[in-house]
């Protein structure tokens, strides 16, 4: 049984009486990379910051470890998350391996040539090693950054579009190399992006957020697992009760009839269907992209009741 590293308990965030974060309430799991996807302004970055121990809640609670990431006690498990977040920022005037070393130094690791080369080789900068960090490009700089917040081999890694400014090439290297580092250290991934098509096959679970909220999660979901939409044809009354009864699917109310957006197969939401006694007049089914997924559910959290 996979065990939770990470969890938020009625998270809130206000900045000058405007709600940025609302009653967030999530659990991560060791050793998977989770998808973090919504538009601008839907809470994203700040959610990042929270967890990464750099911006204080407003009320709820982070605990890593079972420990709150911000009581004063919790210095040593602020040590074991890594991040980058914004645009990373770097001594300019020092080379890309004096950056790392450096930053080593900082958090009070004991480093080693050949750990630094090591890091360097995992995102492709060895050969870049000596460049001053002002003669590199946006995409080496990225590069660089993902690097530093892998440097003291956390649990937990906070990315918010880390492949920002990489060619076709360096996003699947990163992709890659993340995918790698889970399998290999068990690492917890969070990475925000707005690249679609590389949440869809790098994420093991998907987080959706709007206006501050989580409109959409999966739970248990396998890499590139598809995800269904039904359609069904029921009296209102019965959609008010399919709102009551499910929990983890989305739920989006009409006049006439109700929409499921699932990770259940359709064997499985019929068996469900049928140990619920859900009275149904018909349904129809359809796999969703990502894309289509999200582009309904951020469409939907403006628009329709919904419920998760």
């Amino acid at each position: 049984m996979p065990s939770d590293l990470l969890q938020t308990k009625d998270l809130n965030v206000s900045i000058k009486k405007v709600k940025i974060l609302n009653d967030v309430n999530l659990t991560f799991e060791r050793g998977k990379i989770y998808g973090l996807l919504g538009p601008n302004g839907a809470g994203k970055t700040t959610l990042l910051k929270v967890l990464l121990g750099i911006f204080h809640p407003s009320s709820g609670t982070v605990l890593l470890n079972n420990r709150d990431l911000y009581q004063k006690s919790s210095k040593e498990a602020i040590r074991s998350i890594g991040g980058i977040i914004e645009y990373p920022g770097f001594y300019e005037n020092l080379t890309l391996f004096e950056n790392l070393d450096l930053h080593l130094r900082y958090m009070g690791e004991g480093s080693s040539y050949y750990d630094i080369d090591e890091l360097l080789m995992l995102v492709g900068l060895h050969d870049h090693k000596n460049k001053l960090f002002m003669q590199t490009s946006l995409g080496m700089k990225q590069r660089l950054g993902i690097a530093r917040s892998m440097a003291h081999k956390p649990e937990l890694l906070l990315l918010d579009e880390p492949t920002n400014g990489l060619d076709p090439l360096g996003i699947k290297q990163v992709r890659e190399m993340l995918i790698g580092e889970v399998l290999r250290s068990g690492t917890t991934v969070i990475i925000s992006s707005h690249l679609l098509s590389e949440i869809n096959l790098m994420a093991d679970e998907l987080i959706i957020m709007n206006h501050g909220e989580i409109i959409f999660e999966t739970k248990n979901m396998k890499r590139n697992h598809p995800i269904y939409l039904y359609k069904i044809f029921t009296p209102h009354t019965m959609g008010r009760h399919i709102l009551e009864m499910i929990s983890e699917q989305i739920i989006l109310q009409h006049e006439d009839y109700v929409e499921i957006i699932s990770t259940l197969s359709k064997n499985e939401f019929m068996q469900f269907v049928a140990e619920n006694k859900i009275e149904i007049a018909s349904f129809e089914v359809n796999e969703l992209s990502l894309e289509d997924l999200y582009l309904r559910l951020i469409s939907g959290s403006q628009t329709h009741e919904y419920s998760h």
